[in-house]
């Protein structure tokens, strides 16, 4: 039943020799890591039978919308967290994506729509490593937490780059962007504030089936978690005030505009007045003149200067 494909990958491995295996009917009675990227429902049915879990908390996993949560089953435990996106991939739909971890305190399920962005490549690893769900558990818990980590840096780095389009441009290119980062970042933080809630019922129960957890190594979690709750508060009001600015230079701009085209509006009024007046089908000065059109000229000329002149000291145009 193991099969990769370029949308998932489902693994087997004994958690104790690291041997992998090629499906579920073949591995032997021991300890084992199943893990699952990009969720396949075909694969549900087996691992329901072959674990014990029920199948509907399998099928909960296909709702991007699941929220983070714990449950302690009779013969199994779920773990739902939600974790970030890639916020860099244009094609995405979602800011963060619900990832589970099912566990019996032996074997333990682990299954994600897709690879968590990382800048710490090295933490992928830890898992193969690892030779107890609860070691499994607690490195899952670091992958999460540098994930945050990533995307808050990608947070950060647009922020900086959208605030020196902001003061550079007339008019703010990319906005869109930045406005879609707005709205990542509320469902990071939202995300953040949930898998602490779990992070904190699990320091709670502590124990689960045959598997005891490490209060110690938990409060770790705890305080990473925590930095990174805060650092998302951070950047989400570092976003609300670059609106503000981008808000107030729109108005700034409009409104430098607006008076540069009421000031074009009065010094070209004068030339505007005196070429009306001798359209007039009236006699008029100068209508004998051969060169009258000439002198009408000059002297339009010569009283918009000054207005044109007094209008540059006052810095309206």
């Amino acid at each position: 039943m193991s099969s990769e494909s370029k949308e998932y990958t489902f693994t087997i491995m004994a958690l104790e020799s690291g041997i992998k295996y090629p499906d579920l009917d073949s591995v032997p009675d021991e300890p084992l890591l199943i893990e699952m990227v990009g969720i396949q429902p075909e694969f549900f049915g087996p691992l329901s039978t072959k674990f014990e879990v029920d199948l509907e908390d399998l099928q909960d996993l296909l709702d991007m919308d699941e929220r983070p949560r714990i449950q302690i089953e009779d013969k199994f435990t779920m773990i739902v967290l939600r974790v970030p996106v890639d916020l860099n991939d244009p094609t995405r739909e979602y800011s963060t994506a619900p990832i589970g971890i099912f566990t019996n305190g032996r074997d333990i399920i682990i299954m994600q729509h897709q690879p968590v962005p990382l800048k710490k490549k090295r933490l992928r690893h830890l898992i193969r490593r690892s030779t107890t769900a609860s070691e499994i558990i607690y490195n899952q818990w670091e992958i999460v937490i540098h994930s945050f980590e990533t995307v808050l840096d990608i947070i950060e780095a647009t922020i900086k780059n959208t605030e020196q389009t902001i003061q550079k441009d007339l008019y703010p290119s990319r906005m869109d962007q930045f406005f879609q980062l707005s709205r990542d970042a509320i469902f990071v933080d939202a995300a953040l504030k949930g898998n602490i809630r779990v992070l904190r019922g699990m320091k709670r129960f502590q124990r689960f089936g045959k598997m005891i957890l490490d209060e110690d190594r938990l409060e770790e979690l705890e305080v990473d978690l925590q930095q990174q709750i805060e650092l998302s508060k951070i950047y989400r009001e570092l976003i609300e005030n670059a609106m503000e600015i981008y808000d107030s230079i729109v108005g700034h701009n409009l409104n430098t505009v607006m008076k540069t085209l009421t000031a074009v509006s009065l010094l070209v009024s004068v030339p505007t007045l005196i070429a009306s007046i001798y359209g007039m089908n009236v006699g008029l000065p100068l209508e004998q003149e051969p060169v009258a059109f000439l002198i009408v000229l000059l002297a339009s000329f010569i009283l918009t200067i000054p207005f044109y002149v007094f209008l540059r000291m006052r810095s309206l145009i």
